[in-house]
Parts: C-alpha cells; structure tokens; sequence
C-alpha cells in the first residue's frame, strides 16, 4: 500500500466515526433531558476509546513512533511558555470577539436541557469532581492529540508550503464547526485557536502546549462555574 493511502486511512478513521459524526448529531438532533450519569461516563468513554485510535492507528496502520507528536528536542520550558500563549490567545480571543463579532452576531444560549444538566453536575460534589477532573482530561486529551494527528496526516500527503496551511484552514474549519450549536462567534474563535495551535504545532512539532492549554482553559472555565454556581 501506497505511503499515502495509509494517511488517507488513517485521517479516515479519525475524521468520519469522531467528528463527522459529531457535527452530524448536533445539526440534526436535539435533546430535551440529559441524565448526568450517561453523559459523564459516555463522553469519558469516547475520549478514552478516541485516545486509544488514534494511538493505534499511529502504530499499526503508520507504523510511526510516539515522537511524531513531540519532537525529540523539544523540552518541557518550550512547551509551557507555547501553552501560555495559546492559552493567552483563548482570552484575548474573547476580549475581542466581546468588542466586535460578538455582537454582529446572535450568540446561542444554552439550551435548557444542557442547562439543567450542568446545574445537576454542579451540585453534586463528586460529579464535579468527575467533570473538572478525569471528564476534562479525557476530553481534552482527545482533541488536543487527534488534532496533532490530522495534521501530521495531512503534511504527510503533501509538504509545500501551500498546502501545509491549506491543512491547517481544513482542520481548523472541521473544529469550528463541531461548535455549530454554539453560534457564529464561538464557531470563529474555535476556527482561530486551533489556527494558531496548529501553526505552533508545525512550527515547534510538539502537542504538549495545546494539551496543557487546552486542560488548563477548560479547568479555569468549569472550576469559575462551579464556584459562582
């Protein structure tokens, strides 16, 4: 088989079963009551059997090593001043998306389903431990390592300069629309964030400063939740 085919592959087996489906359900479901319990371990269980493909896929179907998700020569002292800046460009993304295209468009309200859900988790201490800890960084994990995978899938097609942003504007545009339930601004910050991670990623060849920002923001985010809940 074709070295190419085997990205093809393997960008497949990500894609279409994870987030393809993903978008699919939140274009043409809705959900009227969520029971905590199964949301919880549900969601777990999609970010550990996530986490499993796409390491599985990098090994059997690549034949690659872990490396190619950190670079050798990367060091620990890179990574966390790399997650302060993404992390950093979370928030002022949101100052900005405060003073401009926040309010060209109609922000999504939360639906009263995810609404009663997230007051029900907050209110029980242990689900909220749940949440903020092993739910978040399941989850988190998943999209930080499967979006270092599409990438490295991607440039492995093809590595002129083009198309190395073209993959970017591709993955970016994928991850923006999961938030399609959202609205329009979140839609533009998520396309924004993962721009400017993927562009770091290819720059510095390491996942870990998207995975450590990308726990930390959502831990920030569900911790101030639950404090002034």
């Amino acid at each position: 088989m074709k070295k190419q085919y085997k990205h093809i592959i393997a960008l497949a087996v990500i894609i279409i079963p994870f987030y393809s489906v993903a978008i699919l359900q939140k274009i043409l479901f809705t959900q009227e009551q969520i029971i905590v319990e199964e949301f919880l371990g549900f969601y777990m269980l999609l970010g550990i059997i996530g986490i499993s493909t796409v390491l599985l896929s990098n090994k059997f179907i690549l034949k690659e090593k872990l490396t190619v998700f950190r670079n050798v020569k990367s060091t620990f002292i890179t990574d966390f001043a790399l997650s302060g800046v993404i992390l950093s460009s979370f928030y002022l993304l949101q100052s900005i998306e405060a003073i401009s295209y926040g309010t060209w468009f109609n922000k999504t309200v939360e639906s009263p389903a995810a609404q009663e859900l997230f007051a029900k988790i907050f209110d029980n201490t242990l689900y909220s431990f749940v949440i903020i800890g092993p739910f978040n960084w399941f989850n988190e994990g998943f999209t930080a390592i499967s979006i270092g995978f599409i990438l490295i899938n991607f440039w492995s097609i093809g590595n002129k300069k083009a198309w190395v942003w073209i993959s970017i504007v591709i993955t970016s545009s994928i991850f923006a629309v999961i938030q399609i339930n959202l609205g329009i601004p979140e839609m533009i910050n998520s396309f924004l964030i993962i721009s400017i991670s993927s562009y770091l990623f290819y720059k510095y060849r390491s996942i870990l400063p998207l995975l450590f920002a990308s726990i930390l923001h959502q831990t920030i985010d569900l911790a101030s939740y639950w404090y002034y809940f």
